[in-house]
């Protein structure tokens, strides 16, 4: 499978900065690219650390592993969606539809697999 097929409509929406396919387990670019000036590999690394940490918070409370990861700052967005030993993460403008911007992230990560 090309994950390019996958990123293409997310880099394409309105406000995406980036778009990754990143190894769940090691924080590892699989596929992916951004925009001048983002760090790729270390949006990775964030991202897989974070939804694990996340994952092993809801896990101890009984909440079953996230489905959706975001996280909210001022200059930006970073969301995640799981499928398998793989994660799709996004970066993405603080204007950027976050409704749009997850339900688009969702097909893409169901056409994943996993």
């Amino acid at each position: 499978m090309r994950f390019a097929e996958r990123l293409d409509p997310l880099l394409a929406a309105p406000g995406v900065l980036c778009a990754l396919v990143v190894a769940r387990e090691d924080g590892i670019v699989v596929e992916g690219t951004g925009h001048v000036g983002v760090d790729t590999d270390a949006v990775a690394a964030l991202a897989a650390s974070l939804f694990e940490r996340a994952a092993a918070a809801a896990e101890a409370s009984d909440g079953g592993t996230p489905g959706f990861l975001h996280l909210e700052g001022e200059a930006g967005r970073l969301c995640v969606v799981p499928r398998g030993d793989l994660l799709l993460v996004t970066v993405a403008e603080p204007h950027a539809n976050l409704g749009l911007l997850r339900l688009a992230m969702r097909r893409q990560a169901d056409a994943l697999g996993g």
